[in-house]
């Protein structure tokens, strides 16, 4: 707690002169006072999970290169520059994640945007809150992508060749390509499809209704699928039902727990480097 001397120029200290406390935050105290701003909003556990993975990430930083920071106001725009500096040039995506972490240093433009960009949010809300003293980021820039790569899609022959890979008389490769199949027909995120219940699925109607409390724009929608899709998650789900009794969601691992999009992910990486 620093005390901070309240009074006129040149006054020597009078019954009218004042103390007054002014609170200082550690980084980590202003930072959860961020994410518990956002809590008390209403904002997703998946978001706010991703808010204290990225305040761990920033530590992380500090921490590997010596930074004697403790207190979110000795935190500078050099310090936050440099930050980014290490994601551009030098931090590896998925460190530490086995069989993810790439051998290559450098995050991409667009994750190090989101970092810096939730960065940004949670310094501009510090500031505005009294929190922070002086803006550091307020002057800081997005990162710049000259390259502006575009996003190759896959051709029918690239698809017809990854969907061919599955042997679908084993359930979890069946599983896997169904997944395939409806990411295709409808362009549903793959943590949106993989929790997707069988009460969201109209087999007259031919549509997937997606939540608004799912959503990411927060506004309920129906997808269409095909009659093909359709019959295919009705044959999953009713397998599942066999072996597993009555279920709510349509995809599950071999033991009868929910499938994760990052196991999904896994095994998709495991099929892609089999394929070349």
């Amino acid at each position: 707690m620093a005390r901070a001397y309240i009074g006129g120029r040149g006054q020597a200290a009078t019954k009218s002169t004042s103390f007054v406390d002014v609170e200082e935050y550690t980084i980590d105290e202003a930072l959860e006072t961020f994410i518990l701003s956002k809590e008390a909003e209403g904002v997703r556990s998946r978001t706010i999970e991703e808010y204290r993975h990225y305040k761990r990430y920033l530590k992380m930083f500090l921490e590997e290169y010596q930074y004697k920071v403790n207190l979110i106001n000795g935190l500078s725009a050099k310090i936050i520059c440099e930050y980014i500096i290490y994601l551009k040039q030098t931090k590896k995506a998925y460190e530490g994640i086995a069989n993810r972490e790439k051998e290559s240093a450098g995050l991409s433009v667009n994750t190090s945007n989101i970092r810096l960009r939730t960065l940004k949010t949670m310094c501009n809300f510090g500031f505005k809150e009294g929190i922070i003293q002086t803006n550091p980021v307020s002057n800081i820039k997005l990162v710049r992508d000259d390259e502006q790569k575009e996003v190759q899609g896959l051709n029918d022959e690239v698809l017809n060749k990854l969907l061919s890979q599955f042997d679908t008389r084993e359930y979890a490769q069946w599983r896997d390509k169904v997944l395939i199949l409806l990411l295709l027909d409808t362009g549903m995120r793959i943590n949106k499809a993989v929790n997707l219940q069988v009460s969201h699925i109209d087999l007259k109607l031919l549509t997937i209704h997606i939540p608004s409390e799912t959503a990411k724009n927060r506004k309920g929608r129906d997808v269409s699928i095909t009659r093909e899709v359709g019959k295919l998650l009705q044959e999953l789900h009713m397998e599942i039902s066999n072996y597993f009794g009555d279920c709510e969601y349509v995809f599950f691992n071999a033991y009868g727990e929910p499938f994760t999009a990052d196991a999904f992910r896994r095994r998709l990486n495991r099929k892609n480097d089999k394929m070349g």
